[in-house]
């Protein structure tokens, strides 16, 4: 979760706090924008393409029909809608970048996404309706790496694989939407156990070259990565998940070593590539160090500040 109020004042909660503490010391901030990336498990997603002929110019009530008719047919989900938008606009086979004002065939894809209701509910125990405060914005933590990754790296169909300390899930991007979310038992504790049981533990904080330098000790070293990398790719056919690129959100992403022998097991299985994200051409990063794990977070600080860079342009 962060709060911002500007490019120079970011703050990060502290994630050892409970869920219900962190909303009340959003509290405490009310200067900041608030912005709670939630674990993709709190969320319903829904993706549908449209297709409609307009012979008079399309308008803000035809979208806000086509909006209404979808949420009547998933409101039984429970839980309240936190996000709507479209993309992909195409009129009589041209991609268009707007709809509005747009006749005759016309494509489109509207994505709705919902928040769970006891997630609104601890928000709602603290801000009365959260839905109503303009400085609180709630959303998948993988979000704005999704679209980022979509729109600036042109890849629509891919994996995002996040490996923590004490969690791992990969999430299935499908036509550049949320399409399945898999829950993996590898994450880096496990990682640390084999190399305790291996008693390799005094090379786990060697870096690349003195690694490359000791040839017993990358013996040693690969022979675990091989293995952690090779119960990788089993989770990954046994839950269909090969067809794709794999893109990693992880702070073992520092280990080249990890990288190297994990795209070497999955290209056993797959035609596809393993891609480790901690840094990007296509960002700023505001004169400070982010972690490999912080990707998330620093993609939507570059999305705020674009944005208030295009509205002081805007009023200029």
């Amino acid at each position: 979760m962060y709060k911002i109020r500007d490019q120079h004042q970011i703050m990060q909660y502290t994630l050892h706090e409970s869920f219900s503490d962190i909303i009340k010391q959003s509290l405490e901030y009310p200067a900041y924008d608030h912005y709670f990336m939630l674990d993709e498990s709190r969320f319903s997603f829904f993706r549908f393409d449209i297709f409609k002929t307009y012979g008079e110019t399309f308008s803000l009530k035809n979208l806000d029909d086509i909006i209404a008719e979808k949420l009547e047919s998933i409101q039984s989900i429970g839980g309240e809608k936190i996000m709507t938008y479209i993309d992909t606009i195409f009129v009589d086979g041209e991609e268009k970048r707007f709809v509005i004002g747009e006749k005759w065939e016309i494509f489109f894809r509207l994505y709705i996404i919902f928040v769970d209701k006891t997630t609104i509910n601890q928000f709602n125990s603290s801000y009365g309706n959260v839905l109503l405060e303009k400085n609180i914005t709630i959303i998948p933590e993988s979000f704005y790496t999704l679209m980022f990754l979509r729109n600036n790296l042109k890849k629509e169909n891919f994996v995002l694989l996040y490996i923590t300390e004490n969690y791992c899930k990969a999430i299935v991007i499908k036509n550049g939407f949320y399409h399945n979310i898999e829950v993996l038992n590898l994450w880096i504790s496990a990682l640390k156990q084999m190399y305790k049981d291996n008693s390799i533990v005094q090379y786990r904080y060697k870096d690349y070259a003195f690694i490359e330098s000791n040839q017993l000790a990358k013996w040693l070293i690969m022979e675990t990565l091989n293995f952690y990398s090779t119960l990788f790719c089993k989770r990954f056919f046994e839950k269909n998940l090969i067809w794709n690129d794999v893109v990693v959100v992880s702070p073992i992403t520092r280990n080249v070593h990890f990288i190297e022998a994990f795209d070497k097991e999955y290209k056993k299985i797959s035609n596809n590539y393993i891609v480790p994200f901690h840094y990007s051409d296509y960002l700023s990063y505001f004169d400070t160090t982010w972690e490999p794990e912080d990707m998330d977070g620093l993609i939507l600080i570059n999305k705020e500040a674009k944005i208030k860079r295009l509205l002081t342009a805007a009023e200029g």
